[in-house]
């Protein structure tokens, strides 16, 4: 087993005070997809469609007719830049999420203000990626340069995150315009706040200098239109959604504090334990003497320019009550729960008083409050040091060297904590993991392997292990079901007690993990490995025997859409790929089973008791 522990860039430097206390929802709002109203003259080889769908081993997507979903028909018009797309939109700080698909060897992207791209790409495989690979942010470009220096300032995404080409993708860009003087002066660049590809974060608080190459702009200005690549091969869109996030900004002004020292009981404060008062810059848990004993009360105004819904987040190390107006709002016995609390203000000054006490030594003494609003990044009202910093948690994580590498967890779900779950990391970097209460595999992914951090460091109380790539989750069903007749409906869950029995599992002359059962009548091994050509992931089924007076259903994939691509191969939501074996005459059928849809196919005499088919993504 390897394990390797250290302490990764992104989180080295993450603080209590400058992290807001709760993940960031924007609301947002739809970029419509019904005509092409939306963008500016469109050239012919934007479209708007219904659907598309696409193999991975095409070179083109397929569309039928409809509204919905935004097409370049690629026409081989290569690097003729008007056949880029312009939002009529234009925005400064934006969050953007967006689904998108591309075929096989397809190229575009996405450039925020028409300026500042991420790269859409074929990357399907790539192990190491690079400027040109998907979510990456290009390279910026000057011909003076020397010859191969001319690029510079690129930025590989972190993982490859990309899925096979011909399945929907998702991908969300936070980002920050640059910001400029009276005199137009840039005294900030702009920068990627963050991008999560599939589920994966890429990017973290990434600086650009100025335009990645082939931007439409080369000046740098507070607004600009999302551009979309269209000369670079076919590639499809749709749910675009945005926020153009306010450019807020808050302080709390005429700020007074008071403190005290001793202990003091459901915040109160006696006259005869006051040390001293005065005015301060703004909220400053280190303006008492004794971090230990102390009491502290900073009032202070709020000027707020425009009525709406204000959020405010109280955090602290102790026990902290806000008030706002003369109305408690918000406040915790509890030592580091966050309290939070919303208001709808009005146009006005406010007055904001936050009461903070601790009575021990344990922990540093700190507090702060937050206050934010819809579309826009909570903004402090405490300096920064007022809040003590956060250790840096490390990364445990386990890889698979030279032979596959088992690792019991919980795992979480589809939201449920699954408490009997094994994943099993490859050197070929594809792996999965498998729920052994059901025979059935939860999700799979490639690149590094498992991130054990919350299994192994410190107390490790959660036991949740988490991929270190961009999960595929898959139906956690059983594969098998025994059944009367097969029109029967399959079960969702068997009970691991009764109907199906865990064995065990045996390693083969590799080291693959053959899991074994017991199913009613029969009894049945489980095996995985990577395909012969890396493309996804196979699975093997071997039965004893077919068992007599009942039928064997193999349910080889679940899901809302199961499309035909070609001959034996299978598209499952278009988020992965099913390869069914040949079995002469017998071909898989998709049913319906409640609000899903199957793909199945009846096992039994004259076909072989073992049976493989490959999951690719």
């Amino acid at each position: 087993m390897l394990k390797r522990t250290f302490l990764t860039p992104l989180l080295l430097f993450v603080l209590l005070s400058v992290a807001s206390a709760q993940k960031q929802v924007y609301k947002l709002t739809p970029l419509a997809l019904q005509d092409l109203s939306g963008f500016k003259t469109p050239t012919k080889n934007w479209q708007i469609v219904g659907d598309v769908s696409g193999s991975f081993d095409s070179p083109t997507l397929k569309s039928q007719k409809g509204a919905g979903v935004l097409l370049n028909d690629f026409d081989e018009a290569r690097f003729k830049p008007e056949t880029n797309l312009f939002t009529a939109l234009e925005h400064g700080d934006l969050y953007l999420s967006l689904d998108f698909m591309m075929p096989k060897g397809s190229n575009s992207g996405i450039y925020l203000m028409g300026r500042y791209e991420i790269q859409l790409f074929d990357s399907w495989g790539v192990k190491v990626p690079h400027v040109q690979d998907c979510g990456s942010i290009y390279e910026r470009w000057d011909e003076a340069r020397p010859e191969g220096k001319k690029g510079y300032e690129g930025h590989p995404a972190r993982i490859n995150a990309s899925l096979a080409p011909g399945l929907w993708q998702h991908l969300e860009i936070e980002f920050n315009r640059p910001r400029f003087d009276e005199n137009k002066k840039k005294i900030t660049p702009a920068r990627f706040v963050k991008v999560v590809l599939n589920g994966m974060v890429i990017h973290e608080n990434i600086i650009v200098t100025g335009p990645t190459r082939a931007a439409a702009f080369q000046d740098e200005v507070a607004k600009g239109p999302l551009m979309i690549q269209g000369d670079h091969g076919p590639v499809a869109f749709r749910n675009i959604q945005y926020a153009l996030l306010d450019d807020f900004n808050i302080k709390l002004s005429d700020v007074r504090y008071e403190y005290y020292e001793g202990s003091f009981q459901d915040f109160k404060l006696t006259p005869d334990a006051l040390v001293r008062k005065g005015s301060a810059e703004a909220i400053d848990a280190k303006l008492a003497d004794n971090p230990n004993k102390l009491g502290l009360v900073f009032t202070g105004t709020l000027d707020i320019k425009e009525k709406s819904e204000y959020q405010f987040i109280l955090k602290k190390v102790g026990k902290a009550k806000l008030n706002l107006d003369g109305q408690d709002i918000a406040g915790s016995e509890e030592w580091f729960d966050d309290a939070v609390a919303s208001r709808t203000l009005d146009v006005g000054k406010h007055t904001l008083v936050v009461t903070y006490v601790k009575g021990s030594a344990w922990g540093p003494a700190g507090v702060g409050v937050f206050i934010g609003k819809t579309n826009a990044r909570p903004q402090p009202l405490h300096l920064e040091n007022s809040l003590p910093a956060i250790p840096p948690t490390p990364l445990i994580d386990v890889s698979a060297g030279l032979e596959p590498e088992l690792i019991r967890s919980f795992m979480y779900y589809k939201g449920k904590k699954k408490t009997h779950v094994i994943s099993v990391g490859d050197p070929a970097g594809i792996h999965y993991a498998y729920d052994l209460d059901q025979a059935a595999v939860l999700q799979s992914w490639r690149g590094d392997f498992l991130n054990v951090t919350e299994m192994w460091y410190e107390r490790g109380e959660p036991q949740v292990a988490s991929p270190m790539g961009a999960p595929v989750m898959l139906s956690g069903r059983c594969p098998l079901a025994l059944v009367a007749d097969n029109k029967a409906a399959l079960p969702d869950t068997l009970n691991d007690r009764k109907d199906l029995i865990y064995k065990g599992y045996r390693l083969d002359e590799k080291r693959y993990p053959k899991f074994k059962y017991q199913y009613g009548s029969i009894t049945f091994e489980d095996s995985f490995q990577p395909d012969a050509n890396g493309q996804g992931l196979a699975r093997t089924l071997t039965v004893s025997q077919f068992p007599q007076g009942q039928v064997v259903i193999v349910r080889f994939a679940e899901g809302n859409q199961i499309r035909e691509v070609s001959d034996n191969l299978y598209a499952v939501d278009e988020a992965y790929y099913v390869r069914v074996p040949v079995t002469g005459k017998t071909k898989p059928s998709i049913r319906v089973n409640g609000n899903k849809k199957e793909l199945v196919l009846e096992w039994g005499a004259p076909l072989s008791t073992s049976l493989t088919y490959t999951l690719i993504w």
